[in-house]
């Protein structure tokens, strides 16, 4: 489809975001038949028409509930039938309720429109799996840069990288730790990780990848989770995709000062691929070698 009939199509979309918005709307738009639209939209943004304005409706009212709107009018005011409907659906997508994002989300931003080049054809169906496997690998490797920057800084001894036959990846340091203290805890540690869901047609329109920040790291995760150790207290936050699931939880400990962040990403986007020991390897060598004074063990569980 030309691609601008099909921005003047996503564009139609955003202003009746409030609406039902039915596929028979959509191709008289065009002067197609609803077949033929329903096809060649498919073909050129790699999603159904009614997945997209699905995808779009609850991005849209995930700004809503973070700007304090009530959850039954967000789930009204984009057409949802009801709460129970549109809770499902949000949960489904997000992989978190709207209760939780409108508590613990601080800002988000519905993401501008996009129609993936001619080239890149179903670009959020097919995403190739070396590029999938390689930006997994940079997610793990923000987080770790983190623990080494605490080496170069002469803070920490001690790294532990576990990667699982689930996908699940687990790095724990002897670092300082996040600097946390009994108050302002929330603000610091959703300062450096709270970020927001990224669905698949989202992230099929990013650009590079590398570097990446902890908050897309956290977005792209399906779980994630901080704990810090300092001063003789723990810290402990749950994520999903970038979304706080409680409040902070904070107790006494004798464990020693540092960092342990276990991580899931997305299998919505990443499908079953697992880390690679083998590329953590190259990478460290690549990039820290013999400049590296801690001690690195990476397990494969």
């Amino acid at each position: 489809m030309n691609a601008s009939v099909m921005i003047n199509i996503l564009s139609y979309i955003d202003e009746h975001i409030k609406d039902k918005i039915s596929l028979n709307e959509l191709s008289k738009q065009v002067g197609y038949s609803p077949f033929y639209f329903s096809k060649l939209f498919s073909e050129t943004m790699g999603i159904s028409v009614t997945g997209y304005i699905r995808t779009r409706k609850l991005q849209y009212a995930m700004a809503s509930l973070v700007e304090g709107e009530k959850v039954l009018d967000v789930a009204l005011m984009y057409s949802f039938e009801s709460h129970e409907g549109f809770t499902r659906s949000f949960s489904k997508m997000f992989g978190t309720t709207p209760s939780k994002v409108k508590k613990y989300l601080a800002s988000y931003k519905v993401p501008d429109y996009c129609v993936p080049d001619e080239k890149e054809g179903s670009v959020i169906m097919e995403l190739n799996k070396k590029d999938l496997l390689d930006n997994m690998h940079q997610m793990l490797f923000e987080v770790l840069r983190n623990s080494l920057e605490e080496v170069k800084e002469g803070f920490c001894s001690d790294i532990e990288i576990s990667i699982y036959k689930d996908g699940w990846a687990k790095i724990t340091d002897n670092g300082r730790g996040i600097p946390l203290s009994q108050k302002g805890n929330d603000e610091i540690l959703n300062r450096i990780f709270s970020g927001a869901p990224i669905t698949a047609i989202d992230y099929g329109q990013m650009d590079d990848f590398s570097p990446c920040s902890l908050q897309t790291v956290n977005s792209l995760c399906e779980n994630l989770q901080v704990k810090v150790f300092r001063d003789g207290k723990y810290f402990c936050q749950d994520y999903v995709r970038g979304v706080a699931q409680h409040d902070l939880n904070v107790g006494d400990c004798e464990h020693v000062s540092g960092t342990t962040i276990l991580m899931k990403p997305d299998s919505l986007i990443f499908g079953e691929l697992i880390f690679s020991k083998e590329k953590i390897n190259n990478w460290l060598n690549e990039n820290y070698g013999r400049d590296c004074s801690a001690t690195i063990r990476i397990w494969e569980e």
